[in-house]
């Protein structure tokens, strides 16, 4: 005979500081915890009935929390998942449980996200090195392959999606240094001053306000963190133009139609520019489809100017900002602490 559960036996362990929820519900990864804020006033989360509370009492939540991974969007109608917005969630969703178990992604395999994160696209100051013991936030983490990536370098990698990218890509969490968090870039769930090094690489222009994104991810940096944003440029008229006639009908298209349309129109990265290098005859048909995809299928995208983003960093307080060898990509960092050695 079947026996159920003890109801008096002891709670299941978890790793040393780790943050116990009610019930039997996992447990958030001591290194998250302590990170964590109420998405709608910025006060601490603390256990509840069903999940995760504001102990301000600010009147946001519960917050679920699923299979260890807290959800903590701000209320629907503050959230940019409205219309547009959903749309391009349910995009994105679609296309990391397509795409996302693809051995490259954007041209690069677990090997070239590493160096990637090593090379000229981080700046002058960052190295391999550099990333040991620190604390990073790929905001926007999607498919969620570079968190492995900042994990093999010694890093505590957290991300942060407004989908389930990293449950439909099948990645799987670290619970000594390796999680994410279901939230909005516009408003993300952390304390300020939580990470060394927040990484945004082609996520801002899918939000509605950029601009907005951006003053909220600078807020997160440690004294002497760094901010990398890479986002759409602007392109010549011709391509604006056509692509701006077509992506009126596309992010429209039922989900059959425009997954074989972009099969469909995997050549096409062999004469318009890619900026992850996917290209037509070096990368595979499902490859170039997914770029297709990320052209065509979000509803929400914009392109902009480097002066845009000049201007982000300097009303955001940070400096020395470093161009990088790419269109529209800048590392910015905070000043360090005057009391710091």
């Amino acid at each position: 005979m079947t026996q159920g559960p003890d109801p008096h036996a002891a709670p299941p362990r978890g790793p040393p500081g780790a943050l116990r929820l009610p019930c039997a519900a996992p447990l958030l990864p001591a290194f998250l915890a302590p990170l964590l804020a109420c998405p709608a006033c910025g006060g601490a989360l603390a256990p509840g009935p069903v999940g995760l509370d504001c102990a301000d009492a600010c009147g946001a939540g519960p917050f679920e929390v699923r299979g260890g991974v807290p959800c903590l969007l701000p209320a629907r109608g503050a959230t940019h998942a409205v219309a547009a917005g959903r749309r391009t969630v349910r995009a994105f969703e679609r296309q990391w449980r397509r795409y996302g178990r693809l051995r490259r992604l954007f041209g690069k395999d677990a090997r070239a996200m590493a160096a990637f994160l090593t090379g000229a696209r981080m700046g002058g100051r960052i190295d391999a090195a550099w990333y040991r013991g620190r604390t990073v936030l790929d905001a926007g983490c999607g498919h969620g392959r570079y968190l492995r990536a900042f994990r093999a370098l010694g890093a505590r990698a957290v991300g942060l999606d407004i989908g389930r990218g990293p449950e439909q890509a099948g990645l799987e969490p670290d619970p000594e240094g390796l999680a994410w968090v279901q939230g909005d870039v516009l408003a993300p769930p952390f304390r300020p001053a939580s990470f060394d090094l927040v990484f945004c690489d082609g996520v801002l222009h899918h939000t509605p306000d950029p601009a907005r994104g951006y003053a909220a991810l600078a807020r997160l940096l440690k004294p002497g963190g760094a901010l990398y944003v890479w986002l759409y440029p602007r392109e010549g008229r011709v391509r604006e133009a056509v692509f701006g006639v077509a992506r009126a009908l596309t992010t429209r298209l039922p989900d059959p139609l425009l997954r074989w349309l972009c099969f469909l129109l995997a050549p096409l990265t062999l004469g318009v520019r890619s900026y992850s290098g996917t290209r037509w005859g070096r990368a595979t048909w499902g490859e170039c489809a997914q770029v297709v995809h990320d052209w065509l299928a979000p509803a929400l995208q914009s392109h902009h100017a480097p002066q845009e983003v000049h201007e982000w960093a300097r009303a955001a307080g940070l400096g020395d900002l470093e161009p990088l060898p790419v269109p529209v990509g800048f590392i910015a960092w905070r000043p360090p602490s005057p009391t710091a050695a």
